[in-house]
């Protein structure tokens, strides 16, 4: 039986033999380098140090420098420590680049048994009830065994980068369906835009809260289809929680239809490229889930980069034969209570 453990010098013993058994090598997602054995082989240290991978996990801890918080865990099968796995809670550009939200290994005598696919499952697990969905998941190019754990598990391969496999999994995070209200995402809150600031955007009045550079001519065009009060499918700024700031907006073109809804969104330029659109788009898409709904979007062919947000949440291109050559491509999410089409 495969468990995920927190660290505890309980398992000292076996995690030296783990260890060992690496001969050297490194162990991902486990915090330790090679070079830490010699001051971890005093059982103080090594307990103090068991105490700090617990207290990663506090979002009120003190990290270093590129650090972030993270959920350590100790692969266990059978009572005795056979890999690691820690799932990151949050992903600075480095990590969105090469280490993802898990990283994990599994010792040279336990490989080829299953235990890297159960350990991953379970850290998926762990990743949603944090509410991250998707997770990263990275390997070298020529871990051909790590690469098809991570598609088993539902990884959708985004690129290669300087010989990194990068993939995206859905985790499945619970989400409450949508309503009037705001929506929690783990970087954002989507709040819904109110009359009062409606007007204050078409009148290009500025709130000390909203971004630079917002709102954009899309977050006006957007507003235009604002009923009289906001209701589930009106727009929402994308509010993040780093410094309160307004920074995009989010909604649907209008109320479902047979199930089927269509969103939009965009973000100010200085707000792109840290992975917030992924955990809004995500935040959003699992709320119109919860309530049974298809989620559908367009993206005009240049736009790469939200074709690669929706690729990331299991989006697919829906083939439109009618359609001019230069005209926005139709992305469809996963099945709800509506359908679309293959053409």
């Amino acid at each position: 039986m495969i468990e995920l453990v927190r660290p505890t010098v309980d398992l000292a013993d076996s995690w030296w033999e783990m260890v060992d058994d690496f001969a050297g090598g490194t162990i991902h997602g486990s915090s330790y380098r090679s070079g830490d054995r010699e001051v971890l082989r005093d059982p103080a240290v090594f307990e103090e140090w068991v105490d700090w991978l617990g207290r990663m996990e506090r979002t009120d801890e003190a990290l270093p420098e590129g650090r972030v918080p993270s959920s350590n865990r100790w692969i266990v099968r059978d009572g005795r420590v056979v890999g690691t796995i820690a799932v990151r809670h949050a992903l600075t550009p480095s990590l969105l680049v090469e280490g993802g939200h898990i990283g994990y290994a599994v010792a040279p005598g336990a490989r080829r048994q299953g235990v890297a696919r159960a350990a991953l499952g379970l850290a998926l697990r762990l990743a949603a009830a944090r509410g991250i969905d998707p997770v990263l998941v990275t390997c070298d190019v020529a871990n051909t065994a790590s690469a098809r754990t991570i598609i088993s598990c539902g990884g959708i391969l985004e690129d290669e980068r300087d010989g990194v496999l990068r993939h995206w999994v859905r985790t499945g995070a619970p989400a409450r369906a949508i309503d009037s209200g705001p929506i929690e995402a783990r970087d954002a809150r989507l709040v819904p835009i109110t009359a009062e600031e409606a007007s204050a955007m078409r009148a290009g009045e500025r709130l000390t809260w909203w971004a630079d550079g917002y709102p954009r001519q899309d977050d006006l065009d957007a507003i235009g289809m604002l009923p009289s009060g906001p209701d589930p499918w009106s727009p929402r700024h994308i509010v993040r929680r780093s410094d309160g700031l307004a920074v995009g907006s989010i909604g649907c073109f209008g109320p479902p239809a047979d199930g089927i809804v269509e969103i939009g969104y965009g973000l100010v330029p200085q707000a792109r490229g840290g992975g917030l659109m992924t955990d809004v788009l995500s935040a959003m898409v699992r709320s119109l889930e919860a309530a049974g709904l298809r989620v559908v979007a367009h993206t005009e062919p240049d736009n790469v980069a939200s074709q690669r947000v929706l690729a990331r949440l299991g989006f697919r291109r829906v083939e439109e034969p009618d359609r001019a050559a230069d005209a926005e491509w139709l992305w469809a999410g996963r099945a709800g209570a509506g359908e679309v089409g293959d053409a």
